[in-house]
């Protein structure tokens, strides 16, 4: 089984690439990113801001990404942005996942032909 712990640190990285892949067409704002992870995923990940922002400053501290208040007349946002560090994290990124995913898939097929 997958510890509760383990299971927080794949969603992490599973939201950091959705997060950089989506950066990588354009700067964006923590809730418009929220939003599109939420319809890609067809609801099966809806980031929880609590959970979304601190990623997201973990991620500029890293390097990967960087933020700007966008000053205007409303509510102040911080637009992100990809650096060119972020960009060469996703390939890594992409090798992680797709390990992960084709483990889960090779677990899911044992299960299901010893049950179903």
């Amino acid at each position: 089984m997958v510890q509760k712990s383990e299971q927080k640190t794949w969603t992490k990285i599973i939201m950091a690439l959705y997060l950089l892949t989506f950066l990588a067409k354009g700067p964006a704002y923590g809730n418009k990113m929220a939003e599109e992870i939420k319809r890609r995923t067809q609801g099966a990940i809806t980031p929880n801001p609590n959970a979304l922002y601190p990623l997201l400053r973990v991620m500029e501290e890293r390097g990967y990404v960087v933020g700007h208040w966008e000053d205007n007349d409303k509510r102040s946002k911080r637009i992100y942005s990809i650096t060119e560090h972020g960009h060469a994290y996703i390939p890594e990124l992409v090798k992680k996942v797709t390990a992960r995913l084709n483990e889960v898939e090779r677990n899911i097929q044992i299960i299901r032909s010893d049950l179903l």
